[in-house]
Protein backbone atom coordinates (compact mmCIF):
# COMPACT_ATOMS: atom_id res chain seq x y z
CA UNK A 1 0.00 0.00 0.00
CA UNK A 2 1.44 3.12 -0.82
CA UNK A 3 0.83 6.70 1.29
CA UNK A 4 -1.43 8.07 -1.53
CA UNK A 5 -3.80 4.90 -1.34
CA UNK A 6 -4.48 5.57 1.82
CA UNK A 7 -6.60 8.75 0.83
CA UNK A 8 -9.73 7.16 0.26
CA UNK A 9 -13.05 7.83 1.75
CA UNK A 10 -13.24 4.69 3.69
CA UNK A 11 -11.67 4.04 7.39
CA UNK A 12 -8.09 2.47 7.75
CA UNK A 13 -8.99 -0.20 9.96
CA UNK A 14 -5.34 -2.00 10.46
CA UNK A 15 -2.80 -1.14 12.81
CA UNK A 16 -0.77 -2.94 9.76
CA UNK A 17 -2.15 -0.09 7.34
CA UNK A 18 -0.91 2.62 9.51
CA UNK A 19 2.77 0.91 9.32
CA UNK A 20 2.95 1.44 5.92
CA UNK A 21 2.19 5.14 5.59
CA UNK A 22 5.67 7.29 5.48
CA UNK A 23 6.91 7.94 8.58
CA UNK A 24 5.49 11.59 9.40
CA UNK A 25 8.77 12.72 11.30
CA UNK A 26 10.97 12.23 8.14
CA UNK A 27 8.92 14.71 6.33
CA UNK A 28 9.10 17.63 8.97
CA UNK A 29 12.66 19.06 8.09
CA UNK A 30 13.90 21.38 5.03
CA UNK A 31 10.85 22.60 3.71
CA UNK A 32 10.30 26.13 1.90
CA UNK A 33 7.98 28.49 3.05
CA UNK A 34 4.39 28.24 1.33
CA UNK A 35 3.50 30.41 -1.42
CA UNK A 36 -0.31 29.86 -0.96
CA UNK A 37 -3.28 31.30 1.03
CA UNK A 38 -4.79 28.42 3.51
CA UNK A 39 -8.06 28.13 5.26
CA UNK A 40 -8.12 25.74 8.25
CA UNK A 41 -11.32 25.28 10.98
CA UNK A 42 -11.56 23.30 13.92
CA UNK A 43 -14.74 22.00 15.26
CA UNK A 44 -15.20 19.83 18.83
CA UNK A 45 -18.68 18.35 17.62
CA UNK A 46 -19.52 16.76 20.49
CA UNK A 47 -20.09 13.04 20.91
CA UNK A 48 -23.14 11.17 20.13
CA UNK A 49 -24.23 11.23 24.15
CA UNK A 50 -28.00 9.63 24.26
CA UNK A 51 -28.56 12.39 27.06
CA UNK A 52 -28.59 15.04 24.79
CA UNK A 53 -32.02 15.36 24.57
CA UNK A 54 -32.68 18.13 22.04
CA UNK A 55 -29.21 18.11 21.14
CA UNK A 56 -28.90 14.26 20.72
CA UNK A 57 -26.45 13.86 17.21
CA UNK A 58 -29.63 12.95 15.13
CA UNK A 59 -31.07 15.75 15.23
CA UNK A 60 -27.44 17.82 14.56
CA UNK A 61 -25.50 15.62 12.16
CA UNK A 62 -27.19 17.14 9.05
CA UNK A 63 -26.70 20.79 10.38
CA UNK A 64 -22.64 20.21 11.49
CA UNK A 65 -22.13 18.43 8.08
CA UNK A 66 -23.15 21.24 6.18
CA UNK A 67 -21.41 23.54 8.34
CA UNK A 68 -17.97 21.88 7.38
CA UNK A 69 -19.21 21.99 3.60
CA UNK A 70 -19.86 25.66 3.69
CA UNK A 71 -17.23 27.32 4.92
CA UNK A 72 -14.41 26.92 2.32
CA UNK A 73 -11.78 24.88 4.77
CA UNK A 74 -9.04 23.77 2.86
CA UNK A 75 -7.83 21.08 5.93
CA UNK A 76 -10.36 20.85 9.18
CA UNK A 77 -9.69 19.21 12.38
CA UNK A 78 -12.83 17.75 14.22
CA UNK A 79 -12.75 16.05 18.13
CA UNK A 80 -15.36 14.11 19.36
CA UNK A 81 -16.26 12.27 16.92
CA UNK A 82 -16.96 9.04 17.30
CA UNK A 83 -17.53 5.91 14.18
CA UNK A 84 -21.00 6.53 13.79
CA UNK A 85 -20.58 10.32 13.54
CA UNK A 86 -17.47 9.85 11.17
CA UNK A 87 -19.59 8.16 8.88
CA UNK A 88 -22.78 10.60 9.08
CA UNK A 89 -20.41 13.57 8.09
CA UNK A 90 -18.40 11.65 5.41
CA UNK A 91 -21.65 10.61 3.60
CA UNK A 92 -22.42 14.16 2.83
CA UNK A 93 -19.12 15.12 1.70
CA UNK A 94 -18.38 15.45 -1.62
CA UNK A 95 -14.72 17.23 -1.69
CA UNK A 96 -13.15 15.84 1.73
CA UNK A 97 -10.97 13.01 2.56
CA UNK A 98 -10.41 11.94 5.92
CA UNK A 99 -7.69 10.22 8.34
CA UNK A 100 -7.82 9.29 11.79
CA UNK A 101 -8.57 6.28 14.54
CA UNK A 102 -10.20 5.60 17.47
CA UNK A 103 -8.16 6.73 20.33
CA UNK A 104 -9.75 3.58 22.42
CA UNK A 105 -8.01 0.48 19.89
CA UNK A 106 -6.49 2.68 17.13
CA UNK A 107 -9.09 1.31 15.10
CA UNK A 108 -12.47 2.71 15.31
CA UNK A 109 -13.29 2.37 19.49
CA UNK A 110 -13.65 5.53 21.37
CA UNK A 111 -13.41 9.20 19.81
CA UNK A 112 -11.67 10.43 16.88
CA UNK A 113 -9.64 13.47 15.79
CA UNK A 114 -10.25 13.11 12.21
CA UNK A 115 -8.15 15.31 9.80
CA UNK A 116 -10.43 16.31 6.88
CA UNK A 117 -8.54 16.93 3.24
CA UNK A 118 -10.02 19.01 0.74
CA UNK A 119 -8.69 16.75 -2.77
CA UNK A 120 -9.24 19.86 -4.61
CA UNK A 121 -6.21 21.47 -3.12
CA UNK A 122 -4.02 18.99 -1.72
CA UNK A 123 -2.81 15.20 -2.12
CA UNK A 124 -2.11 13.26 0.77
CA UNK A 125 1.26 12.59 1.38
CA UNK A 126 1.65 10.78 4.84
CA UNK A 127 -0.20 10.91 8.48
CA UNK A 128 0.00 8.87 11.63
CA UNK A 129 -1.69 9.39 14.89
CA UNK A 130 0.21 9.29 18.71
CA UNK A 131 -0.87 9.01 21.97
CA UNK A 132 -0.53 12.13 24.13
CA UNK A 133 0.87 9.88 26.87
CA UNK A 134 5.06 9.03 28.16
CA UNK A 135 4.43 6.24 25.31
CA UNK A 136 3.09 8.06 22.64
CA UNK A 137 3.49 4.99 19.78
CA UNK A 138 1.57 2.90 22.51
CA UNK A 139 -2.49 2.19 21.86
CA UNK A 140 -4.70 3.53 23.83
CA UNK A 141 -2.10 4.76 26.41
CA UNK A 142 -3.58 7.29 29.22
CA UNK A 143 -0.77 9.99 30.10
CA UNK A 144 0.17 11.47 33.61
CA UNK A 145 -3.19 12.14 35.48
CA UNK A 146 -5.54 12.34 32.22
CA UNK A 147 -8.80 11.23 32.60
CA UNK A 148 -8.87 8.99 28.85
CA UNK A 149 -6.22 8.48 26.23
CA UNK A 150 -5.73 11.64 24.20
CA UNK A 151 -4.53 11.53 20.89
CA UNK A 152 -3.41 13.82 18.23
CA UNK A 153 -3.42 13.19 14.78
CA UNK A 154 -0.33 14.45 12.29
CA UNK A 155 -0.42 14.64 8.62
CA UNK A 156 2.25 15.54 5.90
CA UNK A 157 0.12 17.55 2.62
CA UNK A 158 1.08 18.53 -1.04
CA UNK A 159 0.02 20.79 -2.59
CA UNK A 160 -1.87 20.40 -6.15
CA UNK A 161 -0.91 23.27 -7.97
CA UNK A 162 2.26 24.71 -5.76
CA UNK A 163 3.53 21.23 -4.67
CA UNK A 164 4.18 22.99 -1.27
CA UNK A 165 4.03 20.91 2.22
CA UNK A 166 1.69 21.38 4.70
CA UNK A 167 2.15 20.07 8.34
CA UNK A 168 -1.22 19.91 10.27
CA UNK A 169 -1.63 18.84 13.73
CA UNK A 170 -5.20 18.17 15.12
CA UNK A 171 -5.97 17.07 18.72
CA UNK A 172 -8.39 16.73 22.06
CA UNK A 173 -6.20 17.38 24.98
CA UNK A 174 -7.66 15.72 28.68
CA UNK A 175 -10.18 18.19 30.40
CA UNK A 176 -9.32 17.30 33.78
CA UNK A 177 -5.26 16.48 34.01
CA UNK A 178 -3.41 19.65 34.83
CA UNK A 179 -0.44 17.61 34.55
CA UNK A 180 -1.59 15.95 31.07
CA UNK A 181 -2.52 19.31 29.83
CA UNK A 182 0.96 20.57 30.39
CA UNK A 183 3.17 17.55 28.70
CA UNK A 184 0.74 17.14 25.98
CA UNK A 185 1.09 20.99 25.40
CA UNK A 186 5.17 20.65 25.37
CA UNK A 187 4.76 17.11 23.07
CA UNK A 188 2.70 19.28 20.38
CA UNK A 189 5.09 22.35 20.52
CA UNK A 190 7.96 20.02 19.72
CA UNK A 191 6.28 18.35 16.81
CA UNK A 192 4.60 21.47 15.90
CA UNK A 193 7.68 23.51 15.80
CA UNK A 194 9.13 21.85 12.90
CA UNK A 195 5.55 21.82 10.96
CA UNK A 196 3.24 24.46 10.38
CA UNK A 197 -0.24 24.52 12.09
CA UNK A 198 -1.88 22.71 15.57
CA UNK A 199 -5.31 22.69 15.71
CA UNK A 200 -7.92 21.43 17.96
CA UNK A 201 -9.46 21.74 21.81
CA UNK A 202 -7.04 22.01 23.94
CA UNK A 203 -9.32 22.02 27.37
CA UNK A 204 -7.03 25.52 28.72
CA UNK A 205 -7.57 29.46 28.69
CA UNK A 206 -4.89 31.67 26.85
CA UNK A 207 -2.18 32.74 29.00
CA UNK A 208 -1.95 29.40 31.12
CA UNK A 209 1.34 27.28 31.66
CA UNK A 210 0.11 25.20 28.57
CA UNK A 211 -0.65 27.89 26.50
CA UNK A 212 2.72 29.33 27.54
CA UNK A 213 4.44 25.75 26.40
CA UNK A 214 3.39 26.07 23.64
CA UNK A 215 3.53 29.87 22.40
CA UNK A 216 7.22 29.79 23.77
CA UNK A 217 8.49 27.84 20.99
CA UNK A 218 7.70 30.44 18.41
CA UNK A 219 4.18 29.35 17.73
CA UNK A 220 1.05 31.88 17.14
CA UNK A 221 -1.92 32.04 18.60
CA UNK A 222 -4.39 32.87 15.54
CA UNK A 223 -6.70 34.08 18.05
CA UNK A 224 -4.02 36.95 19.59
CA UNK A 225 -4.81 38.59 16.22
CA UNK A 226 -5.01 42.38 17.05
CA UNK A 227 -8.28 42.69 14.73
CA UNK A 228 -10.66 39.88 16.35
CA UNK A 229 -12.62 41.51 19.74
CA UNK A 230 -11.12 39.90 22.65
CA UNK A 231 -14.44 40.12 23.90
CA UNK A 232 -16.36 37.55 21.16
CA UNK A 233 -13.87 35.07 21.21
CA UNK A 234 -15.22 32.57 23.53
CA UNK A 235 -15.25 28.80 22.03
CA UNK A 236 -17.01 26.44 24.62
CA UNK A 237 -20.67 27.30 24.68
CA UNK A 238 -23.14 24.06 26.19
CA UNK A 239 -24.91 24.38 23.18
CA UNK A 240 -27.03 27.39 24.56
CA UNK A 241 -26.35 30.80 22.76
CA UNK A 242 -28.05 32.81 25.67
CA UNK A 243 -25.38 30.93 28.39
CA UNK A 244 -22.74 33.20 30.33
CA UNK A 245 -20.33 30.23 29.81
CA UNK A 246 -17.84 31.06 27.60
CA UNK A 247 -14.28 30.56 27.48
CA UNK A 248 -11.82 30.17 24.68
CA UNK A 249 -10.51 26.48 24.72
CA UNK A 250 -10.18 25.61 21.31
CA UNK A 251 -7.29 26.82 19.04
CA UNK A 252 -5.26 27.13 15.74
CA UNK A 253 -1.61 27.92 16.40
CA UNK A 254 0.83 28.37 13.48
CA UNK A 255 4.15 28.54 12.79
CA UNK A 256 5.91 31.95 11.32
CA UNK A 257 5.82 31.58 8.22
CA UNK A 258 2.00 32.19 8.31
CA UNK A 259 0.21 35.68 9.16
CA UNK A 260 -3.47 35.07 10.62
CA UNK A 261 -5.67 37.44 8.57
CA UNK A 262 -8.92 36.22 9.22
CA UNK A 263 -9.84 34.84 12.65
CA UNK A 264 -13.75 34.05 13.39
CA UNK A 265 -15.69 32.34 16.05
CA UNK A 266 -18.92 31.01 14.02
CA UNK A 267 -22.05 30.97 15.90
CA UNK A 268 -24.57 29.63 13.92
CA UNK A 269 -28.23 28.92 15.55
CA UNK A 270 -31.20 27.17 15.07
CA UNK A 271 -33.97 27.01 17.02
CA UNK A 272 -32.03 28.90 19.91
CA UNK A 273 -29.30 26.27 19.91
CA UNK A 274 -25.93 25.83 18.88
CA UNK A 275 -25.09 22.65 16.74
CA UNK A 276 -22.54 21.61 19.22
CA UNK A 277 -21.15 22.66 22.75
CA UNK A 278 -18.11 24.24 21.07
CA UNK A 279 -18.44 26.33 18.56
CA UNK A 280 -16.05 26.16 15.16
CA UNK A 281 -12.88 28.59 14.72
CA UNK A 282 -12.19 29.73 11.02
CA UNK A 283 -8.85 30.69 10.61
CA UNK A 284 -7.14 32.23 7.21
CA UNK A 285 -3.63 32.54 6.97
CA UNK A 286 -1.41 33.97 4.21
CA UNK A 287 2.26 32.85 3.75
CA UNK A 288 3.86 36.13 6.26
CA UNK A 289 5.60 36.81 2.65
CA UNK A 290 3.14 38.13 1.11
CA UNK A 291 1.62 41.84 1.36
Amino acid sequence: MTPERTASRSLPLTTAALLLLLPLSGCLTGVPTPSEALRVMTFNIRWASPDDGANRWEYRAEWVASIIDTTGAHVIGLQEVTHGQLIDIMARQTRFIHVGVGRDDGLQGGEYAPVLIDTTRFHLVSWDTQWLSSRPDSVGSVGWDAALPRIATRVVLEGKASGDTLRVINTHFDHRGEQARLESARMIAEWAAAGDVALGDFNFEPETEPWQAITSRGLIDAGESPTFPEDEAGTYRSFDPRSDTSVRIDYVFHTLDWRTTRYEVLDPVRNDAYPSDHLPVLVDLNPRGDA
